[in-house]
């Protein structure tokens, strides 16, 4: 009797649930549509990190850094730079503010850099240079 009592129970349950999902993928959703101004331009940047001692002059040589990232302010999303033989180059990054930031490696680092991407900022190389502090124990 227990068997046949859960059993019947299980059925209803299996097919409630069934016609359930059959009414809510038949139900008509409102369309919705928003309008995109078609005059609206996104515009990208590309950036280059470079790395640099306490006193400001260029890190020659390599590091130790296992990469670099990029963070946007706004929206908290991550960008990592291309291939490997572009490590230190971010292309087509959305207008933003961004903090820019290295892996530490065993001994040593970079200081994080928040930078907001203007085109007043672009070289004539068509790249925004960020300078990360580099720091060794």
């Amino acid at each position: 009797m227990r068997k046949a009592l859960i059993l019947s129970c299980l059925s209803a349950l299996f097919f409630v649930q069934s016609h359930a999902a059959t009414v809510s993928e038949n139900a008509a959703a409102p369309a919705v549509t928003t309008a995109q101004p078609a005059n609206k331009i996104s515009t990208t940047f590309n950036v280059r990190i470079t790395l640099v001692d306490i006193y400001g002059a260029p890190v020659t040589g390599g590091s130790g850094l296992r990469g670099y990232w990029a963070q946007n302010v706004a929206t908290g999303e991550y960008y990592y730079p291309g291939g490997q033989e572009d490590e230190d180059k971010f292309e087509n990054l959305p207008a933003g503010t961004y903090t820019f930031g290295a892996y530490p490696g065993n001994w040593d680092g970079a200081v994080s850099k928040t930078v907001t991407l203007s085109s007043g900022n672009v070289g004539p190389d068509g790249y925004i240079v960020v300078a990360l502090t580099y720091w060794v124990e």
